[in-house]
């Protein structure tokens, strides 16, 4: 339905924005539906179309939309469409597979889709311009639509490739974060990338300027290391994440007005100076925070409370050693589980509360004595009560008393923490600040694993990080050129370029961008200093009132320490601007 409704828009240069609907299972359902209704209002949407929803789902999206058809029935949008869109007189026959370039022939022919064939058309790749190539890791329906879209709209190449096994994925991503283990690097890299390179098949990449691969997790463009790349996820969010990177790359308004840089001095000569230096000629206001200032609850607020559209990371990261731990319970239907987790933790101590924050990542490791990796022994256990019931036992010491076993670790895959003045910080965040779409440069060791989905997941329309350790020498380099001989250009060939300059021939390439084709540092001429004492009080104001009249003691209490902070740092921002105008200092 999906992509019979995307071809009935055929304007070119136009993008028709398709979502998935809210994971109205998880936890955080409201905000599943949050992100979605910001993204429908970025679009400036006009009409509305759901289906295929569960009812929760739709009730949660539905209210408030002037124009909204709700229909399970594509002929039921088709005529709630009248008057917008013309229905094509001619007709696309194509099979139930194959979506994206079915959708993509359809919308240049002017047809409309029909699913009357038993398979479709094996056709992998649709020519247009060579300026850009959109190339699309199969397995996913959804994702294939909203990537044909994104090409049709770019007036882009568009193809697909095979999708790799999640197996043969996390074995990969496996061998791409064991490169900081020593041994020969280059060597070992080159090897993975080449393997890569073939399952691509034989798509000839060089003709295109620039390559945007839609990956399930694999970085596709280490296989490609002789043109430009740059990464989206097909999941989750891949719709809204396409929505908000247009809203933030098209408008030089969301491009550079405010930038957050940030020096734990864990590195030897850092390249924060001179990044600062050039964004402040770029027209930016600038914020290092630098030093014992550089802890994980500022860092935290300063992300979570105030809005920033370029934000640098000049430090260390990598998984963090934790704790295996094994729980014993009962549950809501009688049987007795045993499930073990990995546990990371990042503690930060918050003033503003006299308490330590204290932010868990965990992995789950095995269930009942099945390895969590094992999916034909875990399809043989009742898998969603087993963690619904864990869920419920509260936090962590509600579960104490649960613990039968524990053990420490020295890594927990996945946890990516980032070392920061006072210990190592797991980034949490669900979304930023409100009206931040941020750059997110990640000038860090093995920054790109786990980080990279993390922060696009929480609203950033553009990620830079590295795969495997690089040198402090090689972060100043790349932080330079970005900012300084190619700031301006777009930044996924900006970076190509970039490390063409530092490696040439070399098969060294650690830097991997996710995010849009488009993302930019333009140059900015909006009043920045008037935006941010605007967000600060318009966060003053919303939480204050939160404070004091939210029904919730958590939601009070947490909008306490949030309005306290902000005040404090609403004097130092003052402060600072009198004394270094754009540049402020802590």
């Amino acid at each position: 339905m999906a992509a019979q409704i995307s071809a009935l828009f055929t304007r070119p240069g136009s993008y028709f924005p398709v979502m998935d609907g809210p994971r109205m299972f998880r936890p955080d359902a409201n905000n599943e539906a949050l992100r979605r209704r910001n993204a429908m209002v970025m679009a400036g949407a006009r009409h509305v179309l759901l289906g295929g929803l569960i009812p929760q789902a739709t009730s949660a999206m539905r209210p408030g939309w002037k124009n909204c058809s709700v229909s399970d029935e594509y002929e039921d949008h088709v005529q709630a469409l009248r008057g917008v869109v013309r229905r094509p007189s001619g007709t696309l026959r194509w099979g139930r597979a194959n979506l994206g370039v079915g959708l993509y022939r359809a919308r240049l022919e002017r047809k409309e889709l029909l699913f009357d064939l038993a398979s479709s058309p094996e056709l992998v790749l649709i020519e247009r311009g060579t300026h850009l190539l959109v190339a699309c890791e199969c397995g996913d329906d959804l994702g294939e639509v909203l990537a044909s879209n994104l090409a049709f709209a770019c007036d882009a190449s568009f193809a697909v490739f095979p999708e790799l096994s999640e197996d043969d994925r996390d074995c990969w991503l496996e061998e791409l974060y064991a490169l900081g283990e020593g041994g020969d690097l280059t060597g070992r890299f080159s090897s993975l990338a080449q393997r890569a390179r073939v399952h691509l098949g034989p798509l000839n990449f060089p003709r295109f300027k620039t390559v945007l691969f839609v990956t399930a997790g694999f970085p596709w463009g280490i296989a490609t290391p002789e043109v430009a790349t740059t990464h989206v996820y097909r999941y989750p969010d891949f719709g809204r994440a396409i929505v908000e990177g247009l809203w933030a790359s098209q408008s030089a308004a969301h491009s550079a007005k405010t930038a957050l840089l940030i020096d734990p001095h864990t590195v030897q000569g850092s390249e924060i100076p001179s990044i600062n230096q050039a964004l402040l000629k770029n027209g930016s206001l600038t914020r290092v925070v630098s030093g014992p200032a550089a802890t994980s609850t500022r860092v935290q607020f300063l992300l979570d409370l105030l809005p920033h559209d370029i934000i640098v990371l000049s430090s260390h990261a990598g998984d963090a050693p934790g704790t295996r731990i094994t729980y014993e319970y009962v549950d809501a239907d009688q049987r007795r589980r045993s499930l073990t987790v990995d546990r990371a933790l990042g503690i930060g101590y918050d003033r503003f509360d006299d308490k330590f924050m204290v932010t868990e990542y965990h992995r789950f490791h095995s269930l009942d004595g099945v390895h969590w990796s094992d999916k034909v022994g875990k399809a043989g256990l009742p898998v969603g009560s087993a963690l619904t019931s864990w869920g419920a036992i509260g936090g962590p010491m509600d579960r104490t008393d649960h613990i039968v076993k524990q053990e420490p670790i020295s890594r927990v895959v996945g946890s990516m923490a980032i070392q920061l003045h006072d210990g190592v910080w797991l980034f949490a965040s669900h979304g930023f600040a409100p009206g931040a779409a941020p750059l997110i440069i990640n000038n860090s060791c093995w920054s790109w694993h786990e980080l990279s989905q993390r922060t696009t997941f929480a609203g950033a329309r553009g990620y830079v990080g590295s795969l495997f350790p690089i040198t402090d020498a090689e972060a100043q380099e790349v932080g330079q050129a970005l900012f300084g001989k190619y700031l301006g250009q777009e930044l996924p060939r900006a970076l190509w370029s970039t490390q063409r300059d530092i490696y040439g021939a070399s098969g060294r390439r650690p830097y991997v961008m996710v995010g849009l084709p488009f993302v930019a540092i333009r140059p900015n001429t909006e009043d920045a200093m008037g935006f941010m004492e605007k967000a600060y009080l318009d966060g003053l104001a919303h939480w204050s009132t939160q404070a004091t009249n939210s029904p919730y003691e958590e939601i009070r209490r947490n909008a306490q320490r949030f309005s306290n902070f902000l005040l404090e740092d609403l004097q130092a921002f003052r402060q600072g601007v009198e004394k270094f105008g754009r540049r402020l200092h802590h």
